[in-house]
């Protein structure tokens, strides 16, 4: 039996892309020896794949700790390794396995197609979808697969919010892009305007400034809960399942609906679909809200800051805009 060895540790929203193309190859190939380095954390993406071995990249680890991760590598014995981080790191951990004997494929970042995306030069085209680039891989070593199908499937809601009655939507503005995240004053607009059809009303969100915008919609309206801090990552995925509709910005919790084809109106800002990190499997016309406007794509991953300096890419989505588009998802109440 062959065993083959993919790399992916981060970005939590590549992770989760990452997740359907390996839940496709295991489709494809049964009985194939897969194992999985990425973070301890990030495991329970892939729990509903069957038969796979991981090893963990620690987070902040010390030099024992990637001797030892070098020495279970080497150990393996893998007759190919899918490298779909292609970093410094990833790149490092190839080449020792290599010299084992292992053949190595890299997920290609495609960036000069990017950067003519982002500069406006003539002959700039749509780049492949990310989840397609990770099945190139596994085809150059010999496992082509066919593009996964994102399915619509219910996970069990975690018992810290309770059971599901009527009508759950959910909010997603932050990211640590400034490019890519929605301005909280109208974010705040949008809570409002969500309370007033919904039932419940979950905002998704990290710690520190995004943690005090939450506390703030939870004290003023008693049908919105913060999500941050009171389940696991796994729970979170879990709990986006059971949503009818979950407005998010263009990052990690877009993506991680896509592993349950859970609804979505995700805001685009600075970034663009056509630079190949789209919701995988989503519907540009009714998942998508976004403006055409001549300066986007200003980066292809949301990094920088506004050229224009005024982000109306993200300031002239307005709340009655996102509510015309989770109508349109939904329906009115």
């Amino acid at each position: 039996m062959n065993k083959l060895l993919v790399i992916r540790f981060s970005a939590i929203g590549d992770v989760a892309l990452s997740v359907l193309a390996v839940r496709a190859l295991r489709e494809t190939y049964p009985d194939l020896d897969i194992t999985v380095v990425t973070r301890e954390h990030l495991l329970c993406l892939f729990e509903d794949i069957p038969n796979l071995s991981y090893y963990m990249v620690p987070h902040h680890p010390e030099w024992e700790d990637r001797w030892e991760l070098v020495r279970q590598l080497r150990s393996g014995k893998f007759d190919a390794v899918a490298d779909l981080q292609n970093t410094f790191t990833s790149r490092t951990l190839c080449r020792v396995i290599a010299c084992k004997g292992s053949r190595v494929e890299r997920f290609d970042w495609c960036r000069k197609p990017l950067r003519k995306l982002t500069k406006h030069r003539p002959g700039a085209e749509p780049v492949r979808e990310e989840v397609l680039r990770f099945l190139d891989v596994f085809a150059r070593l010999g496992y082509p697969v066919n593009p996964p199908v994102v399915k619509r499937k219910t996970l069990p809601v975690p018992e810290v919010f309770g059971p599901k009655k009527g009508r759950w939507v959910g909010l997603a503005p932050f990211t640590t892009k400034l490019t890519k995240m929605y301005p909280l004053d109208s974010a705040a607009e949008v809570v409002r305007r969500l309370h007033d059809e919904f039932d419940m009303v979950f905002i998704f969100s990290g710690a520190n400034a995004e943690q005090h915008f939450c506390e703030e919609m939870t004290r003023l309206y008693p049908r919105v809960e913060t999500v941050y801090g009171r389940t696991t990552l796994a729970g979170e995925v879990a709990l986006i399942s059971n949503l009818d509709v979950l407005v998010c910005a263009a990052g990690a919790t877009m993506h991680m609906a896509r592993l349950t084809g859970a609804p979505i109106v995700a805001l685009w800002g600075g970034t663009h679909p056509d630079c190949g990190y789209g919701a995988y499997g989503a519907n540009p016309e009714r998942d998508y809200l976004q403006l055409d406007l001549p300066c986007r794509p200003c980066s292809a991953f949301g990094e920088g800051y506004c050229r224009r300096e005024d982000y109306a890419c993200l300031n002239r989505l307005t709340p009655d805009m996102i509510l015309d588009k989770v109508h349109d998802v939904v329906g009115k109440k």
